[in-house]
């Protein structure tokens, strides 16, 4: 009998679950040559925390300016710190996770996939918000990833397509 596995409820229960996706999304990662050659350093290590809404908009006001709840938000680690293969910190909003995927027609899962892809590319070096040259090398990233990776459905997009921050990319 096929193991059923138990759905994702609690902060708890995707913090969990989202440490060991990360963990393959970090193995992952280090193994494309277009992305391990950012950090040629130790193994990979990337902080991570599932948080409420009130915490998510506090976070988002204090570091972006912006007074609402977001999905992902990215710290990168300051030197020394990524040369020692510590790159960062995600922080992942679960209710907006959750009305993500909710509004899109997919699962929970799927979406946190989706947001972990978002925010590690952060960390190593990505940002869609400066420009759309850039937001279209990332959002090629993201799509890349999550394809490797067997996270995306054909419904499904990542993030800068969802915006369509880098354009529409044929």
């Amino acid at each position: 009998m096929p193991k059923v596995k138990p759905q994702l409820k609690t902060i708890q229960d995707f913090q969990e679950e989202a440490q060991i996706r990360l963990i393959k999304l970090l193995d992952l990662c280090q193994s494309l040559p277009g992305l391990a050659r950012l950090r040629r350093t130790k193994p990979w290590v990337v902080h991570l925390k599932i948080v409420g809404r009130a915490t998510i908009q506090q976070l988002n006001q204090d570091y972006r300016g912006k007074s609402y709840p977001t999905d992902v938000l990215s710290f990168s680690a300051p030197d020394p710190f990524p040369s020692l293969g510590v790159l960062g910190e995600l922080v992942i909003g679960l209710p907006v996770l959750k009305a993500q995927a909710k509004r899109l027609g997919h699962s929970a899962s799927a979406e946190l996939d989706v947001l972990l892809v978002h925010g590690l590319l952060h960390l190593l070096g990505f940002d869609h918000e400066l420009g759309p040259s850039e937001a279209k090398v990332m959002g090629r990233w993201e799509t890349r990833l999550l394809k490797h990776w067997g996270r995306l459905e054909s419904r499904d997009l990542g993030l800068i397509d969802r915006s369509q921050s880098g354009n529409k990319r044929v």
